[in-house]
């Protein structure tokens, strides 16, 4: 109790200090929008948008490498750590897609165009979607947990395509991470503001996960006294 209290408490910490630092502290930024107004404060979407979508990445990695643990060890515990972690990706992937749409429409002129980067994040949400419809169609534990597993390494694969859609293909997405190498293309007081917020919602992905798999847990067990 105490840990999740600690881990609660560090977590609102973060998050007030990510939205002091990209409200406040990040400058203004000067990237143009259309017929070459600048997006001014509309920018700060990029403190949010950007850690959003790196959680749907960081979530959806965790549950097909807890898919994998499952078809490795047969351990339901991994079927539930996996289901748990797909379903708070598909919140990340809901806020990720929502506040892409808001930053698009200023810097594009719509809030949806079939872009590389946003048709792939698309497949990847609804692939995601289907694992989670499979597996409210299966009753049975051990079945049910082998076609997600095997469904979910196999939707993961698009992960890496939508990260590198930007590279592969002409996008209107922008890169925040140059071609050759790692450095960001964002001044210091931006990466500051966006490493904060990295840190908040990685935080908070991972407690959630925690708190889905224990209710996960719960219901696994109810499930097994409802046998005959």
């Amino acid at each position: 109790m105490r840990k999740r209290s600690a881990w609660l408490w560090i977590t609102g910490f973060l998050g007030l200090a990510g939205i002091w630092a990209a409200l406040l502290y990040a400058p203004r930024a000067q990237w143009p929008g259309p017929k070459g107004t600048v997006l001014g404060e509309v920018q700060r979407i990029f403190y949010f948008h950007v850690p959003l979508a790196w959680m749907m990445f960081f979530t959806f990695g965790l549950a097909a490498w807890w898919s994998f643990r499952y078809l490795a060890t047969r351990d339901l515990r991994f079927d539930l750590k996996a289901a748990s972690a797909v379903e708070v990706g598909l919140l990340f992937s809901v806020l990720a897609i929502g506040t892409g749409s808001l930053w698009a429409k200023p810097a594009w002129g719509v809030f949806w165009t079939w872009d590389p980067r946003l048709t792939t994040i698309l497949l990847l949400f609804l692939g995601y979607v289907a694992y989670a419809l499979l597996r409210s169609t299966l009753e049975d534990p051990e079945r049910r947990a082998r076609l997600s597993a095997i469904v979910g390494l196999v939707v993961f694969l698009n992960v890496p395509l939508t990260y590198f859609s930007v590279r592969l293909w002409r996008s209107l997405h922008p890169v925040v991470f140059l071609e050759k190498g790692s450095t960001v293309n964002v001044s210091p007081p931006m990466l500051v503001a966006l490493l904060v917020n990295l840190a908040f919602y990685t935080s908070l992905g991972l407690f959630l996960i925690r708190m889905r798999e224990r209710i996960a847990r719960m219901e696994h067990a109810l499930e097994l006294e409802g046998e005959p």
